[in-house]
């Protein structure tokens, strides 16, 4: 008798559908979150399916996803869906530390842009102090602390640098370890 047992009917209906609401989970991405994904086919078989609109076709085009995600590492797929998944310990951290990120600047900590230039090449230093500044001003106008335009605006500016990196990254077949690096403020 062999060592590896076949899996059982039900067994193989249970990953024939966990891997179905893997593309289904993909197909909930952006097209700029989807663009981070390593496998042009199944980003190219995304797309068709988010252009269908027939029920069946777009059935059919899920099962043809589903083929292609098999074919493939599970890893790099998983990792990208729990970056934008927001009940996903990943992001969770990534948003503790743009929160974390977003209070230093607001604080005039001179470390944190040096940390994200060091973290992230692209930096466009110049337009971050420019925001910061804005925020800075706003805060001080609103005495109760509200959120603000601009306080937003700079949350967004570190989560699309962060996704720029990730890009980058992926395009030149770079494992994505800037998560890895990633660490609870609250810890």
């Amino acid at each position: 008798m062999t060592d590896i047992e076949p899996f059982s009917k039900s067994q193989q209906k249970q990953n024939a559908k966990d891997i179905t609401d893997l593309g289904n989970q993909l197909a909930q991405l952006s097209e700029a979150q989807l663009s981070a994904l390593p496998y042009p086919e199944i980003e190219a078989a995304i797309k068709e399916y988010k252009r269908i609109t027939k029920g069946n076709a777009r059935k059919r085009q899920m099962l043809y996803i589903g083929k292609l995600i098999r074919q493939v590492d599970l890893a790099p797929i998983e990792d990208l869906i729990d970056r934008y998944d927001s009940s996903s310990d990943t992001h969770r951290l990534l948003v503790h530390q743009f929160e974390s990120w977003r209070l230093r600047l607001l604080a005039s900590d001179p470390l944190v842009i040096t940390e994200l230039g060091e973290r992230y090449p692209a930096l466009d230093r110049q337009a971050l102090r420019t925001i910061v500044r804005d925020a800075q001003a706003e805060q001080a106008a609103v005495a109760e602390g509200t959120s603000t335009k601009a306080y937003r605006k700079l949350f967004q500016y570190l989560k699309r640098l962060h996704d720029q990196q990730l890009l980058a990254d992926a395009t030149m077949g770079a494992p994505s370890a800037r998560d890895e690096d990633l660490e609870d403020p609250a810890l």
